[in-house]
C-alpha cells in the first residue's frame, strides 16, 4: 500500500453533534411560543481558533517534502514530452511557480473548507504543472541529462520610456487613491 503524506490536521475531531444516545438527546426540545418569555442567553466568545504552523518551511523542503514524491509524470528525453531537470532550482521560473504553489498548498491544508485540497489540486497544481513539465516550451524544455542546457535566457526589454514610466506611476498613484477611499 502506498504511503500518502498527510494533507489533513494531525488531531482528530473529537466534537460529536450526532451525541452518544444517553440523556434527553431522544427528547424533542420544547416548543417555544412566541408570547412566553425568551430565556436570557448568555454570549460565549468562542476561541480563537489555532492556526496552523506551515508544514514545509520553504520551497525546498515542499518539492523533496511533498512535491517530488508525489507527483510522478513519465519524463521524455527532449521528443517534445514531459521535461524535468533535477536542477529545478536553478530556473527561477520554476522556483517562483514552485513557491506559489507551495503558498497555496500550506493555504488549503490550513483551510477549513473541506474541498480546499481538492481546488489547491485543480485550481493550482495542473495550471502550473503543465507549464513547469511542457517539454516545447516550457522553462525546462531542452534540459539534458548530461546538464549541458542551464535554461532559457531571459527575455529581451528595451529600457522603458521616461514618459511611460511616468504615466504607470500616475496610474498607480491614482489606483492607490481610489482604494483608500
Amino acid at each position: 500500500m502506498a504511503n500518502l503524506p498527510r494533507t489533513t490536521d494531525d488531531r482528530w475531531d473529537t466534537g460529536n453533534d450526532a451525541g452518544d444516545a444517553t440523556g434527553d438527546e431522544t427528547t424533542p426540545p420544547p416548543v417555544a411560543s412566541e408570547f412566553a418569555p425568551q430565556p436570557r442567553t448568555r454570549t460565549v466568545t468562542e476561541p480563537e481558533q489555532e492556526k496552523k504552523e506551515p508544514k514545509y518551511a520553504n520551497v525546498v523542503e515542499f518539492v523533496h517534502g511533498f512535491f517530488l514524491p508525489v507527483i510522478r509524470r513519465r519524463i521524455s528525453d527532449n521528443d517534445g514530452g514531459l521535461s524535468w531537470d533535477p536542477r529545478w532550482w536553478a530556473y527561477p521560473e520554476v522556483v517562483a511557480r514552485l513557491t506559489a504553489l507551495h503558498q497555496a498548498w500550506e493555504e488549503a491544508r490550513a483551510s477549513d473548507s473541506m474541498s480546499a485540497m481538492s481546488s489547491w489540486w485543480i485550481q493550482h497544481l495542473e495550471p502550473h504543472l503543465r507549464v513547469i513539465l511542457d517539454g516545447d516550451t516550457g522553462p525546462m524544455a531542452n534540459a539534458k541529462a548530461d546538464r549541458s542546457f542551464m535554461g532559457w535566457p531571459a527575455m529581451p526589454s528595451d529600457p522603458v520610456p521616461a514618459a511611460v514610466l511616468d504615466a504607470i506611476s500616475r496610474q498607480n498613484e491614482d489606483e492607490s487613491r481610489i482604494e483608500r477611499r
